[in-house]
């Protein structure tokens, strides 16, 4: 496998394979950035490489949609593949499988290297201003500039004993404040937990523009107590560089092209939000949420802030489609379920995932309640409510086929199984009020596979191209194809 060792290495990638798009015209932060960024991704074009931003100096740049789905042919999925050091046509399932092992890989320890190009600019004290990073304003009704959209946050256990990297939007308040949400559930709030016992603020530190993997394992849900720099270490099969932060005893990518350091404090809290999320929708109101005060910024010269515009699918989520969906994979594996892939439509927005089976192979009592108790019994099933369970005769690639094995197969009565009381995140739409406040809802199962006590006479059998006609007369319809003149 061949890796990006920098932002500025998978950007070079990137052109070399036609997915990276320079735009010089000066462009406004205010609306504009985004407004590019979102026409784009409904395109499925380029990572967007903008290299004039109005009110900021040369040299700073933002690379947009990082990891969002590509329009060329057997390259949906190129931008995550080359970030896993995979071939930018590497098939979706080939990417699953990889991913689905992440948290078998023997982790490596990473190293501490003295200095890094992100100190060639430190700011402390009275000359800290955030501001003075290119945070675009990304969505009409948003409740601030949100400098959070595709970084790694950095905190750990009072105890050192744990690190993690996380990623969770970050809206600016002001040249020294920060506010973004602190889940109680997710490994950030577990952290924070541990340090208001104490009576302690919390250190952060949040790494932006560093090698392509390192986000996307951030996003990834690695188990706790484990830390994503040794995760990154196995993967790569040598130790991550990290440095040292100015001013709170964190370690952060040595590849990083800025980072913020600072506390999250355990009794300031400030709204934070709306903001549209990966969901499509935004939501209006605002939410109290810790503070982030920042102690110092450091940056390379002519930094590049990487960028992800959330709404309607398909964006830079795409990538969390992927990360979740393998560790479901991997979930329903490890509980000896005739599972053969799992997947997440793109148009999904994370909320549908689909599992095919070899359902003769199953042998117990109800397949569709044992796929949906292995998922919502992990954290993975708070983002994915809705499970579509197909054989494997169905490519669950094609939403033209998913939608037609539900329309015929799952029966509106016996093929719905709902979960009550399931842990949600409180993101999704449709929840009411009174589920948000306590993330908990029903979820369900559509069984679009064949009861098992049907005889095999009186079971449907497909009526497609590879079913209803014998090899001999499909390779000789094919072998003459252009020869009936189509």
């Amino acid at each position: 496998m061949e890796f990006c060792n920098d932002i500025r290495e998978y950007i070079q990638k990137l052109k070399e394979i036609g997915e990276l798009k320079e735009i010089n015209k000066t462009v406004d932060w205010n609306l504009e950035l985004s407004a590019i960024m979102k026409r784009n991704n409904d395109m499925k074009g380029p990572a967007l490489l903008f290299n004039s931003i109005k009110d900021y100096p040369a040299g700073f740049s933002v690379l947009g949609s990082p990891v969002a789905a590509s329009n060329k042919e057997n390259m949906l999925y190129s931008r995550i593949a080359v970030s896993l050091g995979l071939n930018p046509d590497t098939h979706i399932f080939e990417i699953l499988e990889k991913m689905s092992h992440i948290n078998e890989i023997k982790p490596i320890p990473p190293v501490i290297v003295d200095s890094a190009p992100c100190k060639e600019n430190i700011f402390t004290g009275d000359d800290i201003d955030l501001f003075s990073l290119p945070a675009p304003y990304l969505h009409g009704g948003d409740g601030g500039r949100y400098i959070g959209t595709w970084p790694i946050v950095v905190t750990k256990t009072p105890d050192n004993r744990w690190v993690n990297w996380g990623m969770y939007r970050l809206m600016v308040h002001d040249k020294n404040t920060i506010g973004g949400p602190v889940i109680p559930t997710q490994h950030i709030g577990l952290h924070f937990a541990e340090w208001k016992k104490l009576g302690k603020d919390m250190p952060f530190a949040i790494a932006f523009g560093t090698d392509p993997l390192t986000p996307i394992l951030a996003s990834m849900a690695i188990p706790e107590e484990v830390s994503e720099a040794d995760i990154a270490g196995g993967y790569l099969g040598k130790p991550v560089e990290l440095v040292k932060c100015e001013t709170v005893d964190l370690n952060v990518p040595a590849s990083s092209e800025i980072v913020i350091e600072g506390y999250i404090s355990i009794s300031e809290t400030r709204p934070e939000g709306p903001f549209a999320e990966y969901t499509g929708f935004i939501a209006k109101n605002k939410k109290d949420q810790p503070v982030f005060n920042v102690t110092a910024i450091t940056h390379r010269n002519n930094p590049i802030m990487p960028v992800v515009c959330t709404g309607e699918p398909v964006e830079d989520h795409l990538c969390m489609s992927v990360s979740l969906a393998a560790e479901a994979l991997s979930q329903l594996r490890k509980k000896g379920l005739p599972v053969v892939m799992a997947y997440i439509p793109p148009s999904s927005a994370l909320h549908m995932l689909v599992v095919s089976v070899e359902k003769h192979k199953y042998k117990g009592d109800d397949l569709a309640r044992d796929v949906g108790n292995t998922i919502w019994a992990h954290k993975i099933g708070t983002f994915m409510p809705k499970i579509l369970l197909v054989e494997d005769n169905i490519d669950i690639t094609d939403i033209n086929a998913l939608m037609w094995t539900f329309s015929v197969k799952c029966h509106p009565e016996k093929g719905v199984v709902f979960f009550k009381d399931t842990k949600v995140i409180t993101l999704s739409p449709y929840l009411y009020p009174e589920e948000k406040k306590s993330a908990r809802s029903t979820t369900v199962v559509y069984d679009c596979t064949w009861p098992s006590e049907w005889e095999q006479e009186t079971t449907p059998e497909n009526a497609s191209f590879k079913t209803m006609w014998s090899k001999e007369i499909q390779e000789k319809v094919l072998q003459n194809w252009s020869n009936y003149g189509l």
